[in-house]
């Protein structure tokens, strides 16, 4: 009998890695390919042009500072990352997971680390400094002194329109809000060439298809979606996020009119 019970024990074992195969080949980590800090008014005048950059993380020079001095200097951190080789078909569920911390050379105001994502060239380039158009998708607010500290970021409707339109590459931008009126923010993110774990990690999964009117595809439908959902029905759809015609035609007959209207009401007013 102890070879029925060999049999028996190999029949479970291999049952269980199928079942486990396929749910590790849903889900894909992606490290940047291009990364950096550039800054502008760092070597020469503060115009909105950048003047100065470091793409080598090492723990050294102004790599990793994101800083905003008014009529002086800002430095931001760009990140971009090659999805060629993600064999993950929209809609997916993706993540931008990053450490970040707080200044301890000065004692200023509580830093607005806004990120955004911007057309990618997976290229070390000082014009992703202002590349344009920029989407804003999402920030953190960073105290000074504060430890290094883990932050996630729901990125699947930027990471899913660059699958489904043959993209295959996202960039994001760390910057202080240009508009705080403070005199000086700044926040860091420690980061290691030789580590690839230190940086910012974008994790990709196969995921359902969004709510309805959920535009934005981030799990739920909110006051985001309506002004999307009406920008949408006025101009269309943003050039940068097409795959939002779809979400916002919700009666499926192919037009972005008033008779999507009252379905998205519906909606917003009752999510499952």
């Amino acid at each position: 009998m102890s070879w029925l019970r060999g049999m028996l024990v190999l029949v479970v074992v291999v049952s269980v890695a199928l079942l486990i195969a396929p749910i590790a080949a849903a889900q894909v980590v992606v490290y940047p390919v291009a990364d950096g800090t550039i800054a502008d008014g760092f070597a020469d005048s503060f115009d909105g042009d950048p003047d100065a950059w470091d793409w080598t993380f090492d723990m050294t020079s102004f790599e990793g500072s994101i800083t905003l001095i008014f009529d002086n200097l800002d430095r931001r951190v760009v990140w971009e990352y090659d999805l060629s080789d993600v064999e993950l078909t929209p809609p997916v569920s993706a993540t931008l997971t990053f450490t970040i911390r707080g200044s301890t050379s000065v004692l200023g105001p509580d830093a607005d680390v806004q990120i955004f994502s911007y057309p990618v060239d997976l290229a070390e380039d000082p014009a992703d400094f202002s590349a344009e158009p920029a989407v804003l998708e999402g920030g953190v607010t960073v105290p000074p002194l504060q430890a290094p500290t883990v932050h996630t970021l729901n990125v699947s409707s930027v990471v899913g329109s660059a699958l489904s339109t043959g993209t295959d590459a996202v960039a994001f931008r760390f910057q202080i809000n240009p508009d705080t009126p403070d005199d000086f923010s700044q926040a860091f993110i420690d980061a290691l060439d030789s580590a690839p774990a230190t940086k910012p990690t974008l994790t990709i999964e196969e995921g359902s298809e969004p709510l309805v009117g959920d535009i934005d595809a981030d799990g739920d439908v909110d006051l985001v979606d309506l002004d999307l959902f009406v920008s949408i029905l006025l101009d269309g759809p943003p050039p940068e996020h097409p795959e939002y015609a779809d979400r916002a035609d919700l009666n499926g007959d192919t037009s972005i009119d008033g008779n999507d209207i009252q379905p998205f009401v519906n909606a917003i007013l009752s999510p499952p």
